[in-house]
């Protein structure tokens, strides 16, 4: 099956997480694979969302990304490797970059029901599989059980 598996989550929804990890391990099929697991921090895009951050608190804020990812990959089954990956910048563009660097040959990731608003700005799960290198399954959030 799928070698290289990369895992773009969103750290505050913890039930995904544990979704997305099963899903890549049936992608996997029992075979050796990789499991990279991509948090991707939108934080300081324009500096909008945290005017006041200092690098101190960043720093700190990226470490515990990169320990909460390790952490939840720290129980796979013994034929997958789990790797942690922290990037900064808008979600569907470093999930690009991290696909085409990592060379994965498929990406699994959650998507939300869309809204009005998609419909004029477009989701980054559609974005992810207009452009993606490799397969793309989209999870519908709910619609895993």
């Amino acid at each position: 099956m799928f070698k290289k598996i990369l895992l773009p989550v969103d750290l505050s929804h913890e039930e995904q997480i544990k979704q997305l990890i099963g899903i890549a391990t049936t992608l996997a099929g029992g075979k050796n694979a990789e499991l990279h697991m991509l948090y991707v921090d939108q934080s300081l895009i324009h500096r909008a969302g945290y005017p006041h951050l200092d690098e101190q608190k960043y720093a700190a804020h990226r470490k515990d990304a990169l320990a909460t990812m390790t952490e939840r990959l720290g129980n796979l089954p013994e034929n997958l490797t789990g790797f942690s990956h922290c990037r900064e910048g808008t979600a569907h563009d470093q999930i690009l970059e991290s696909a085409k660097e990592l060379q994965v040959d498929a990406i699994a990731m959650m998507a939300r029901k869309p809204g009005i608003s998609s419909y004029f700005i477009g989701s980054n799960a559609e974005r992810v599989v207009r452009h993606a290198p490799c397969s793309v399954f989209v999870i519908r959030e709910g619609c895993t059980e």
